[in-house]
């Protein structure tokens, strides 16, 4: 009995062992199955995230820890979900460490950086040895991407004395970070010395060969190109990323072109261009090619080579190549060839690339360099328009009657081209009817006899008779030229102001033309036109020299010009600006001497000028002020001018005003003058005008435009913030995003301006005059404040005009024409196959297109090379920038080209992309 007793304790006993390690089996199971699908969630995340690398812009300092991408979300989201099931459910479980360390590396990939900092800091806490080592890195990281860079430095460099016995390939991906935060403080030797002594523990390839890219572009920043050469060669031997091999081999080219190796440099970038692996970076290579030329001296050459690049059909230059390549043509047409105007216009064409501005060189100053070359460009041409006239004033008169004679031939045989062509086109569209039609006309009782009710028929056959017969007189014998003038076509009518007929010039005997006659209505042959245009040129060459001296950092060229000034002497005021900034320029170039002897002269002729003074104080010369008698006879006609107000016109004040500006004492005295003139003027213009009205109404337009451009920068603003959350519905992220791409439409103020007319350009006029002469005024806020409100309203042109100068007309695209044609009117398609419809199935539209269903068609206008390649172009249809047009201009920068042209000259042509979605 007791031991039947002892067996059934046994195996009640066994039976109850047995279901405590069937139900530890089952916890056990349960947690690693969580923790399990939690770690394929984040793999799967990581592995789309990490799919999207960035392409390499080489300009900036490179990445080695690639930031985290958009992708991979869901599964990131998923792995947290799963991570946080195990620390509610198994808090006791040994995953409950790996599974902080999971979530807070799913926030960091989803850039949730404020979550992810938690996370690692509570691992680093609970964790120990290597785990705690990687909660040190990845906080680093998480600093990195939060752009706390001073505070990721000290949170490193503190814990990582703190932790002993490091893992070396840890220890060199946390030196790594140091370096990439310290990168991105500038501090360059730092950045260097952690790159260093980690690069090579590093054991990932990818992070190596970045590493040392790194490295390269830190070195570069140090001046230290040896040691750049060393790191971006050692990239060769790893086995990594296509982008990262390219780049590191054109960097290699590069930095040999810094240290005057032109012929390493251009053999790195042959050896790459023939090499088929690099072939879509075919085009980029020839540009480096011509830019190694420009910078070893063979401008020849290297505009050669650019050529190549801007003309290449079989593989269009990127924008960023193309605007590069325009930039390097200016420049060599400005420092190895001396001609600004060619410079001028290169520089707006670089300009006038729609590209990135991140993407390119520093100094790329594309636009500035453009306008000041313009602004040459114009005043030289004034400049020479002026010089040609004094000469031909000039001129003895057998000289200036055959010179007449010349520009008169000259003038001929373009009438008489243009004649011949008018001609040629004449019987290409008109021709007459066979003989049978007037037999038709006669007998059709429609529209009565000969069609006379029928207005277009008439217009026909009026035409008709013309193409044969010309505009017969109606006279006896009419068929005798002789006695008869040419047709109405090849006749010159010339009449008087009121539009009446003065004189009908009769054709030559010889050559069946009129003799051309020769404007000489600007030539000054009076001595008071000679002076007046002798002026003009002084104040241009005074100008001029500020362009040479202000804008493009050409001291020598300012100086000769403002020695001009000094020589001509014929504004006594323009000659004391130019003697002082003749030894601003001998200072700069610590030539004391010549200064000295700019400063006797400008003291010799306004001893109390404000210039005269700045000059002494910088030599350390002691000058004595003379008496001042001017003043006060100055002073006694300004205030007679103001004591008078009530019974002189504004006209007539402003006149007053002006004629003591120009004798005025003083740059602030001088300046006060011609502001209360311009005031003047303005008053005058409003009392003959009477337009207070449309003025008032002008202003309350400013003021609502103003105000909802206000409103829509706030409400861009507040997209910015609505984008940057994740977790909006996909509908209200599509309505933000639509926001954020548009951009604020500005009305038309062309139409309704008010302030036209004479008094208001003259206004205009002395404000400029004030901003040039004067602009340390302590007037020129108010000046500027008014020339903001008076400026003429531009309507912004679909594509901004370059120069128009004969040495250059030929690569400058025509934009003269207001009506611009089709391509195919031209007979100009687009060189792809399969056409427009294949060209637009290779276009990626937006997302947000998926689920909406849209028609409509983007209009472009392109200015096209004779051989067919897209020079630029420019929308001009209505559609918002919303993504679509963008789309759109991605395709053609990549994609298309035209076929070729029969013009000498580039062609502009409007086509139309249709859109079906």
């Amino acid at each position: 009995m007791v031991k039947r007793t002892l067996y059934i304790l046994l195996i009640f006993v066994l039976f109850a062992g047995c279901s405590t390690v069937k139900q530890g089996w089952k916890n056990f199971t349960a947690y690693y199955n969580t923790f399990y699908n939690a770690n394929q969630f984040y793999d799967a995340g990581l592995e789309r995230n990490l799919r999207q690398v960035p392409q390499i812009n080489p300009l900036l300092p490179i990445r080695v820890h690639l930031p985290p991408s958009s992708a991979g979300l869901d599964e990131f989201e998923q792995a947290i979900e799963r991570g946080s099931s195990i620390l509610r459910n198994h808090d006791e479980s040994k995953y409950v460490l790996p599974a902080i360390f999971l979530i807070g590396k799913s926030f960091y990939y989803r850039a949730e950086y404020f979550s992810a900092l938690e996370k690692f800091q509570e691992l680093q806490t609970l964790a120990s040895g290597t785990l705690q080592q990687e909660a040190t890195l990845w906080q680093g990281r998480t600093y990195l991407e939060m752009s706390n860079f001073n505070e990721g430095i000290r949170f490193l460099e503190v814990e990582a004395d703190l932790i002993e016995d490091w893992d070396p390939a840890l220890r060199a991906e946390t030196d790594m970070i140091l370096a990439q935060l310290h990168t991105a403080l500038r501090n360059w030797g730092e950045a260097a010395s952690y790159l260093n002594r980690s690069i090579e523990y590093v054991e990932d390839r990818h992070k190596k060969a970045r590493a040392f890219f790194l490295l390269g572009q830190v070195n570069e920043r140090l001046g230290d190109y040896s040691q750049a050469l060393y790191a971006y060669n050692q990239i060769s031997g790893i086995r990594t990323t296509y982008d990262i091999e390219f780049n590191a081999l054109r960097k290699e080219a590069e930095v040999s072109r810094m240290i005057g190796n032109y012929q390493r440099a251009e053999y790195l970038y042959r050896s790459m261009q023939r090499d088929d692996k690099f072939f879509e970076y075919r085009n980029e290579l020839q540009y480096e090619i011509a830019r190694t030329y420009q910078l070893r001296g063979m401008p020849e050459t290297a505009l050669d080579n650019y050529q190549l690049v801007l003309r290449d059909r079989r593989q269009n230059p990127s924008p960023v190549t193309q605007a590069r390549s325009f930039f390097g043509i200016g420049e060599i047409y400005r420092d190895d060839l001396d001609s600004f105007t060619m410079a001028a216009a290169y520089f707006d064409s670089a300009a006038s690339v729609r590209v990135d501005q991140a993407l390119l060189p520093v100094g790329f100053n594309a636009r500035e360099l453009a306008e000041s070359f313009g602004q040459y460009a114009d005043i030289r041409r004034e400049i020479s328009h002026r010089d040609s006239l004094l000469r031909v004033a000039n001129l003895p008169p057998d000289e200036l009657e055959a010179l007449i004679a010349e520009l008169q031939r000259i003038e001929e045989e373009k009438m008489q081209e243009e004649m011949s062509r008018m001609q040629s086109e004449r019987d290409r569209m008109i021709v007459a009817e066979p003989a049978d039609t007037v037999i038709d006309a006669a007998e059709a009782t429609t529209h009565g006899f000969l069609n006379i009710n029928n207005p277009a028929m008439l217009q026909d056959a009026s035409l008709q008779f013309q193409a044969i017969w010309g505009d017969r007189a109606l006279a006896d014998n009419w068929r005798r030229r002789a006695d008869v003038s040419a047709t109405r076509f090849d006749q010159i009518v010339i009449r008087d102001e009121s539009d009446e007929v003065i004189e009908i010039e009769p054709e030559s005997a010889e050559g069946g033309l009129f003799t051309t006659a020769v404007d000489l209505s600007d030539i000054p042959f009076e001595q008071d036109e000679k002076l007046v245009m002798k002026k003009e040129i002084e104040d241009l060459n005074y100008r001029l020299a500020n362009v040479f001296f202000l804008s493009l950092d050409m001291p020598d060229s300012a100086r000769a010009y403002y020695q001009k000034v000094t020589e001509s002497s014929f504004n006594e005021h323009l000659v004391t600006m130019a003697f002082y900034s003749i030894a601003e320029i001998e200072l700069l170039r610590d030539n004391e001497a010549s200064a000295r002897d700019a400063f006797d002269s400008l003291y010799q002729k306004d001893p109390n000028s404000l210039y005269t003074r700045r000059i002494a104080d910088r030599l350390n010369v002691e000058i004595e002020l003379t008496e001042l008698t001017e003043i006060p006879r100055i002073e006694q006609q300004y205030f007679e001018v103001r004591s008078n107000e009530n019974e002189t016109p504004p006209k007539e004040r402003a006149e007053a005003l002006l004629m003591l500006a120009e004798n005025g004492n003083s740059d602030s005295q001088r300046a006060r003058l011609l502001f209360e003139a311009a005031q003047e003027y303005m008053k005058a213009a409003r009392f003959e005008s009477d337009n207070q009205q449309i003025i008032r109404e002008w202003f309350e337009r400013q003021d609502e435009t103003r105000r909802m451009r206000t409103e829509f920068q706030m409400l861009q603003d507040s997209s910015q913030v609505m984008l940057a959350d994740t977790t909006i519905a996909e509908d209200k992220q599509l309505f933000w995003q639509n926001i954020a791409d548009s951009t604020f439409a500005e009305p038309n103020f062309t139409e309704g301006f008010p302030f036209e007319g004479a008094y208001w350009d003259t206004t205009r006029s002395i404000l400029n005059r004030i901003e040039q002469y004067y602009a340390t005024s302590t007037i020129m806020p108010s000046v500027t404040l008014l020339q903001q409100t008076l400026r003429k309203p531009v309507i912004q042109q679909p594509e901004e005009e370059m120069l128009i100068d004969p040495e250059i007309e030929e690569f400058i695209p025509d934009t003269a024409e207001s009506l611009i044609s089709t391509c195919e009117e031209l007979g100009i398609s687009m060189d792809f196959d399969g056409g427009m419809d294949a060209f637009m199935r290779t276009i990626s539209f937006p997302s947000w297109t998926e689920s909406i269903s849209m028609r409509g068609e983007v209009v472009y206008t392109f200015t096209i090379a004779p051989d067919g390649t897209v020079i630029g172009y420019d929308q001009v249809s209505q559609m918002d920038r919303s993504g679509i047009p963008q789309s759109i201009e991605n395709a053609i920068d990549q994609l298309l080209i035209f076929t070729p042209h029969e013009e000498d000259m580039p062609v502009r042509c409007n086509l139309t992309f249709p859109i079906d979605l």
